[in-house]
């Protein structure tokens, strides 16, 4: 890399704590490969000494000015949930590349429409499903494919945001607010990673249950792929106890991540032993509980977490942009996450606007 003349010059969107904390963080990682020249945010306080951001970089008081100044390659999309489709189609018909947050459209008529200005700019568009590089879903996802565990038949992944009266602009629908459209893609996208077919069935329950706003803060949600593999799902802001955040089963084993732990545990047949073609027993079976005609030998193992930062999702940014790679994250990946949102919401009953739950 030859230094600055290959930087992509980045204008971000928000100067909230996305666009803060991520955002300008993250790209700060990497100086070799991104130059932050702007920012926009419409309340003023949030432009005189936002933290992170270089003295040069130009302020911006509307999004709109920010889109147009001609010195920014990069689009950083950090708003609110209904502006992400708005702003995001504007920078796209402006020649800009996007880099859209989490969730890439409040519904999926509206991710229809992105797709559509997508589809007339290609390669330009990048869904920031940031939590598909997490260290322990890598591991995880590497584990399962070498085998060990056989078929994988059930998938647990529970995401606990604390126990918390949040108040803030994500509780309320309003504003698209509540874990479903905040945490949800997240989550969402991981099992469909894990189950690695199309979604055939979904049963949902979404509720508001301690949340200041009218949005949701607990959701349980059930996916069976068309392979037969369960999704299990749990993400909520009112579990004062969080425990085991994956946990997979296969017929030959299972999988733990505890973020206590600090590592994956599995514990699985050896994979030396193979299951005999045996058949069950009619009469009476011995006192001891189990099968009396096999014994198996199984294999503890602790499996260290690789570290993988917040910001990998940049790296392959790059690496389209300036090298013509495939962004392994698809739209049509980050869309279906959409859909299955707006399902769940049918599915469950949930009406925000009355917080009122299903009975």
């Amino acid at each position: 890399m030859s230094g600055m003349a290959e930087t992509i010059k980045v204008g971000i969107l928000g100067m909230g704590r996305a666009g803060v904390g991520m955002h300008v963080r993250e790209i700060a990682e990497y100086p070799d490969r991104f130059e932050l020249v702007a920012v926009a945010d419409h309340d003023p306080s949030r432009l005189e000494n936002p933290p992170g951001v270089p003295a040069q970089a130009k302020r911006y008081a509307s999004c709109e000015e920010l889109i147009d100044d001609p010195a920014v390659e990069l689009v950083s999309i950090a708003l609110r949930h209904p502006e992400h489709v708005p702003y995001a189609i504007r920078a796209l018909e402006a020649g800009k590349y996007v880099n859209i947050d989490k969730p890439i459209a409040v519904n999926y008529e509206e991710a229809q429409k992105l797709k559509a200005c997508a589809d007339r700019h290609p390669g330009r568009l990048f869904p920031r499903q940031n939590r598909r590089f997490e260290g322990p879903f890598q591991k995880a996802l590497q584990l399962i494919s070498s085998g060990v565990l056989g078929r994988i038949t059930l998938v647990k992944l529970h995401r606990a945001c604390g126990y918390c009266r949040r108040n803030d602009w994500m509780t309320m629908t309003e504003f698209s607010g509540g874990l479903l459209t905040n945490w949800g893609p997240h989550v969402i996208d991981q099992a469909l990673q894990f189950i690695g077919s199309p979604v055939a069935d979904l049963w949902a329950d979404v509720r508001s249950v301690i949340s200041i706003g009218d949005g949701d803060d607990q959701i349980k949600l059930l996916l069976r792929g068309e392979n037969g593999v369960v999704a299990d799902l749990e993400i909520s802001g009112t579990n004062a106890k969080p425990g085991r955040e994956i946990e997979i089963l296969g017929e030959r084993g299972t999988l733990v991540y505890d973020p206590k732990a600090g590592a994956i545990e599995m514990r699985f047949v050896d994979p030396e032993c193979e299951f005999k073609p045996l058949a069950p027993h009619p009469e009476n079976p011995p006192m001891e509980y189990g099968n009396f005609d096999e014994k198996l030998t199984f294999i503890e193992q602790k499996v260290e977490i690789p570290f993988i930062p917040m910001s990998e999702i940049w790296k392959h940014i790059y690496a389209s942009v300036r090298e013509g790679r495939p962004f392994p994250i698809r739209l049509e990946e980050a869309m279906e996450v959409v859909r299955l949102c707006d399902e769940a919401f049918r599915r469950s009953g949930f009406r925000p606007a009355t917080r009122k739950n299903p009975q």
